[in-house]
């Protein structure tokens, strides 16, 4: 009598409760490693991009300056008729769109300030004739990742501060509601071509350097407005911070749309 073979028991290949739970705590732990590294790089590299946007719009600036009597962009000698803005603030990248030096609106935009919506504008000049608008699309509800400093001519000192991140208080710190990068610093760029960033311009810290030529202070100023030009005979004439505070979280900005005066420095 023949015998049936006997069959071969078939383990089912599967996973315990255990085993698991052990791959998606580690799943977890790998997570909580990659993703803020992830988000770090991208914010690294979201800064060079800024980084090059201040060192262009200062370029463009010296460019204007060779054809406009060595004076780069100055909201206060540009009339309303040549560029009407809804603020002299906007004069500042205006002049330099009029002239087509910087056409670009993302320049003025960093991706990861706080106060960007997300969404670039159109244009900077109003496309006509004329062209001494501004377009809607680049004021409207609008701030500027970067305030300027009008009024400084190529002959001022190369350490003068002419471009840097919006937000940068009297106190030498970046302010955590106006600030591109909250509290954590911000770019400047200097007449003499150099941009570099800062977590604060504070007294040890500070690459600022008096605009009063009679200066025996031991100490560097820590408001940028001491270190911007500053005219004893005729102080209105002095240099002027600009910037357009964001829609929401204003505070602790030197710059302002109106212009912010220079002041003697220590």
């Amino acid at each position: 009598m023949r015998t049936l073979p006997r069959r071969r028991a078939v383990s089912a290949a599967a996973f315990t409760l255990i085993e698991l739970l052990t791959v998606i705590a580690i799943i977890g732990i790998l997570a909580a490693i990659v993703i803020p590294t992830v988000g770090t790089v991208r914010e690294k590299a979201q800064r060079a991009v800024d980084s090059n946007s201040v060192r262009e719009i200062l370029k463009a600036a010296q460019i204007y300056a060779g054809d406009n009597q060595d004076r780069l962009p100055d909201p206060q000698s540009i009339t309303n008729a040549t560029l009407a803005t809804p603020q002299p603030a906007w004069r500042w990248p205006g002049i330099l769109a009029k002239n087509n030096i910087l056409t670009d609106p993302t320049f003025w935009f960093a991706k990861n300030d706080q106060a960007f919506s997300g969404v670039y504008p159109q244009f900077i000049i109003q496309p006509t004739a004329q062209r001494n608008s501004l377009h809607t699309t680049f004021t409207q509800n609008r701030s500027p990742s970067w305030e300027m400093v009008g009024g400084v001519k190529m002959s001022d000192a190369a350490t003068t501060p002419v471009v840097y991140t919006r937000g940068l208080q009297s106190n030498g710190l970046w302010s955590a509601t106006s600030g591109v990068y909250k509290d954590t610093g911000g770019f400047i760029a200097f007449l003499g071509g150099n941009v570099s960033f800062f977590s604060n311009v504070q007294t040890a810290n500070s690459p600022f350097f008096s605009n009063n030529p009679a200066s025996t202070s031991q100490t560097k100023p820590q408001d940028i407005r001491q270190a911007i030009p500053f005219n004893t005979s005729n102080t209105n004439s002095s240099a002027r911070i600009y910037g357009i505070p964001p829609p929401a979280g204003a505070g602790g900005m030197v710059g302002s749309a109106g212009g912010t005066l220079a002041t003697r420095g220590p």
